[in-house]
């Protein structure tokens, strides 16, 4: 059976089983709709918050859609509490929150919110060989201390009660790093308008200088740094209701490379230079109306941004890109999603440190995670099609009324991926560009506190491989 083929065939059963689950009859519709829930009114007397040791009550507040001493209608008060919760989750502050009302008496009640935080501050301290794995580390290099990054990488969130966020690491080693950020989402009553700084400064034995064959190839140089970059920045954000967001951000950026580097890719940063230094501006707005960000299972999201980096030939780029998911609850524990993102990059003569697109970050297809696609255009859509199967609870024996329970959820699931990248200059040693991409496979989803996410997948692609992939995301 082609690859083809059995891609097709996938998409077959996905779209089958979307329209067979899309099928279902329509669940009774919900009492609060009723016309007596939508007319009778209702005053909110109090907001009650406990179990909030750091978060500042205003924080919590700011997610709520009812305010006290205002009237709602009763249809609109028990929407609003499921909307509550799922705003708060989505400020990634805490584990898991409880919203419901009490008190009812008369025409008036009191609303009642329960928090669990997280740990806010990780002082992770690092210590990782370049190597492979330990076993060469340790019987071919002798555990040479000269192969090896170390460190301290100080994670802070919510530091001030307010959602702000400070990272700092130190690395040294085969590597340097230094890295300082702080944003400050809430700066002014409103809570609506935030800002960021951050600095960083790294310098690297090692760099990916060229794509052949459509994987990065490396040249390192044990007895100095290849690649020197530095960035220093500051940024400006205003968020509008509960799910729109609008980021600004502005900085001033040097890479460099050595003549090793220019020697074997002099168009790295364009003809005849082997330093950049440029300022770059950047426009994006979120627009998340889903249940669970890192992890959406209903509603629609998307995202635009525009990147200005450079302002003359030596680095001249604009950068417009877009993101979009719809997902859907088809019938109970049956998830459906479609998602898509695309990428433009103006003018099409870029240098090759300008043209990452698929493989990187978070573009990537699913069956080509030992792939990277470089280029000046392209984009991707995926589709998936998932069930809850299991949701255990594991009793960890704590004293802590926040990780005395930690909470797991399995989903199986199939899917499919589309991709396309497009590059002006076409070069036989890439063959995954200019031509359409296909992917799909089936695998299992797993989920549990601090956004954590194990994907394991057992994938096949267009070239007719085939394999199992294991990813893995933490939300610190």
């Amino acid at each position: 059976m082609s690859v083809r083929f059995k891609y097709l065939l996938l998409c077959g059963i996905l779209l089958c089983c979307f329209q067979c689950l899309w099928a279902q009859e329509d669940e009774e519709t919900p009492v609060e709709n009723d016309n007596l829930l939508k007319t009778t009114l209702l005053t909110i007397r109090d907001i009650a918050i406990s179990g909030n040791k750091i978060t500042k009550p205003y924080i919590i507040e700011r997610e709520v859609p009812m305010q006290k001493n205002r009237k709602y209608p009763i249809s609109d008060i028990l929407g609003n509490l499921s909307k509550s919760k799922q705003n708060l989750l989505n400020t990634g502050l805490f584990i898991d929150v409880t919203v419901d009302f009490t008190n009812w008496f008369k025409d008036s009640i009191d609303i009642v919110i329960d928090v669990k935080e997280r740990w806010y501050y990780f002082p992770v301290p690092y210590f990782k060989p370049v190597d492979r794995n330990f076993n060469v580390w340790i019987n071919e290099y002798n555990a040479s201390l000269t192969r090896v990054n170390y460190g301290i990488k100080l994670i802070g969130n919510n530091i001030s009660g307010r959602n702000d966020k400070l990272n700092i690491w130190l690395i040294t080693g085969y590597s340097r790093q230094a890295l300082l950020n702080y944003t400050a989402p809430y700066l002014d009553k409103s809570l609506k308008n935030g800002m960021s700084v951050d600095f960083q400064f790294s310098e690297n034995k090692e760099i990916n200088y060229i794509t052949d064959n459509n994987k990065q190839v490396f040249y390192k140089d044990l007895s100095r740094f290849v690649t020197k970059r530095m960035r220093i920045g500051m940024g400006y954000s205003y968020r509008t209701g509960y799910i729109r967001k609008h980021n600004i951000k502005l900085s001033y950026n040097v890479n460099a490379i050595n003549d090793s580097v220019y020697d074997r890719n002099p168009a790295y940063f364009g003809k005849d230079r082997k330093k950049i230094t440029y300022p770059e501006l950047s426009y994006q707005y979120q627009n998340f109306n889903v249940n669970y960000i890192p992890y959406p299972l209903k509603g629609f999201q998307w995202e635009f941004s525009l990147l200005k980096r450079g302002l003359n030939r030596n680095m001249n780029l604009w950068e417009l890109s877009a993101k979009a998911g719809k997902f859907w609850e088809l019938y109970p524990t049956f998830y459906f999603s479609v998602q898509g993102a695309g990428t433009v990059k103006l003018p099409f003569e870029q240098p090759y440190f300008n043209q990452q697109i698929m493989g990187y970050n978070d573009l990537f297809m699913r069956g080509l995670e030992y792939y990277v696609v470089d280029g000046v255009a392209g984009g991707l859509t995926k589709m998936t099609l998932k069930k809850e199967i299991w949701r255990p609870t594991l009793k960890t024996g704590l004293k802590s009324r926040s990780y005395s329970h930690i909470p797991f959820r399995f989903y199986a699931k199939a899917y499919s991926d589309l991709g396309y990248v497009y590059s002006k200059t076409v070069m036989q040693a890439n063959p995954l560009n200019n031509r359409l991409l296909y992917t799909g496979g089936a695998g299992i989803d797993m989920l549990s506190i601090y956004d954590l996410s194990l994907f394991l997948e057992y994938s096949f692609n267009q070239l007719g491989e085939k394999g199992l992939f294991l990813q893995a995301r933490l939300g610190f």
